[in-house]
């Protein structure tokens, strides 16, 4: 079995790690993988967690994009991570697009913008929002969801006031992690709320 990698970037409480990550069956999307009982590890005997993530030659961020190191493979907890983002421009926001039409015929529901609030760690939280496609109240039973067209902001408290700075996200699709949510909610698809509205 040919094994491939795929560079991600995922975010955690005031780290931001990137690197790539095995792909034992090419066909599955990024959030396919994250949403598996059991993500694939080329040599499970290297696993030191039982619910984790192996980067391949992986760089760690602080805030203020400050290098932190970079390792040769590192393991990060899946429950850590808030949400994440791969590198194949536009594969993830396309595919999602073709399965969500097909649930969208099956279900009758209509595409919506989800505007996302996760919960606040250290000093400051993110505000995420993106298309959604499908039933969210089963999509979040899953360890993540999938939001196409997605704009991160992270908003944090200043000395003396909030500050935002605007993540950017390749290929317009992330995985936001349902244990991290804190709030949501969705308005019309051709609706556009931004963060101070």
């Amino acid at each position: 079995m040919e094994i491939i990698q795929k560079k991600i970037t995922v975010y955690t409480p005031d780290k931001t790690y990137s690197g790539y990550m095995d792909i034992g069956n090419p066909s599955l999307r990024t959030i396919d993988i994250f949403n598996s009982s059991n993500i694939f590890w080329k040599n499970p005997a290297e696993r030191s967690f039982d619910d984790a993530l192996l980067l391949y030659n992986a760089t760690i961020l602080l805030e203020g994009n400050t290098k932190m190191g970079e390792y040769a493979k590192l393991q990060i907890k899946l429950q850590d991570i808030i949400f994440f983002y791969d590198s194949l421009e536009n594969v993830g926001d396309s595919i999602e697009k073709k399965r969500a039409a097909h649930l969208k015929v099956k279900t009758k529901e209509s595409t919506a913008l989800a505007h996302i609030i996760t919960l606040t760690q250290g000093h400051g939280f993110f505000y995420i929002t993106g298309m959604f496609y499908g039933l969210f109240k089963s999509k979040s039973k899953s360890r993540y969801i999938p939001l196409t067209q997605a704009s991160v902001v992270h908003v944090t408290r200043g000395s003396e006031k909030w500050q935002k700075k605007v993540i950017k996200i390749e290929g317009g699709f992330v995985g936001i992690s349902t244990r991290h949510i804190e709030a949501c909610t969705f308005s019309d698809a051709n609706t556009q709320t931004k963060v101070g509205d």
